[in-house]
């Protein structure tokens, strides 16, 4: 490679890097958006949308940190959507016993297929949640990928999770953050406009879920007026995780 496109590069890396970090945060009020999963056109679109680039990388990015916290027993993915991460996770932890569950029977549907097509035992169950189907700490690990936004009850939500986690059990929030900076803003709204599938566009998705996410400061809120004292807030780029230990 010639000298002239290695300094083409390097100025399009520095600019797009200006781009990225150099933007202000964005400041906005939340605008609760209801992605309509139910629909099965919307489930099918969703399904397509999670398996592009981008949510193949933030899914990597989870499960390097589930790796971190070293899971055992019973694993219990919440909002775990078309099965995409929960999949990968049985490949990566073959010991873990797994349950994923959400509150649309379609995108579940296709949640069970794809554990079928990988040969994967997995169980499903259809809850929300804010009452989820289990007793009393009897769960070791969950995790909850870009599906706090949509919960109709974030404080209940924490406090469920908090109730179903074993002593020494921890749980592991993934979500957008609505103080991204603008770029984020930016790359959001083209997927939405251009590349996203025509029932999403319909929905506002993706853009709609960091319209509707929560500030790190806005979380902090909700997790001070419940009983949750071991906890973490690592902010980054566009997302969050939150990290609770019981």
């Amino acid at each position: 490679m010639s000298t002239y496109y290695i300094v083409l590069i390097i100025i399009g890396m520095i600019i797009l890097c200006i781009l990225i970090f150099g933007l202000p945060r964005k400041k906005s009020i939340r605008k609760p958006n209801i992605e309509g999963i139910e629909n099965p056109e919307v489930a099918k679109a969703f399904a397509k949308m999670t398996n592009i680039l981008p949510f193949k990388i933030l899914r990597k990015k989870i499960i390097n940190r589930i790796s971190k916290l070293n899971p055992s027993g019973r694993l219990f993915d919440v909002g775990c959507g078309s099965g995409n991460l929960i999949v990968e996770i049985s490949e990566k932890f073959p010991h873990l016993e797994l349950i994923g569950m959400d509150i649309s029977a379609e995108i579940l549907d296709r949640a069970k297929l794809r554990a079928d097509e990988k040969q994967k035992k997995i169980e499903f169950k259809e809850g929300t949640v804010e009452k989820l189907p289990f007793s009393d700490e009897s769960v070791d690990f969950i995790v909850s990928t870009l599906s706090l936004h949509h919960w109709i009850n974030p404080q209940k939500g924490f406090q469920e999770i908090y109730r179903v986690l074993k002593k020494e059990g921890a749980a592991l929030i993934f979500d957008f953050r609505r103080d991204s900076r603008k770029f984020f803003y930016g790359f959001l709204t083209f997927i939405t406009k251009i590349i996203a599938p025509k029932p999403l566009k319909e929905i506002n998705e993706p853009l709609g879920s960091i319209q509707s996410s929560y500030t790190l400061k806005e979380v902090e809120n909700i997790l001070s007026k419940i009983s949750i004292v071991n906890y973490t807030i690592s902010p980054a780029l566009a997302w969050m995780y939150i990290q609770i230990k019981k």
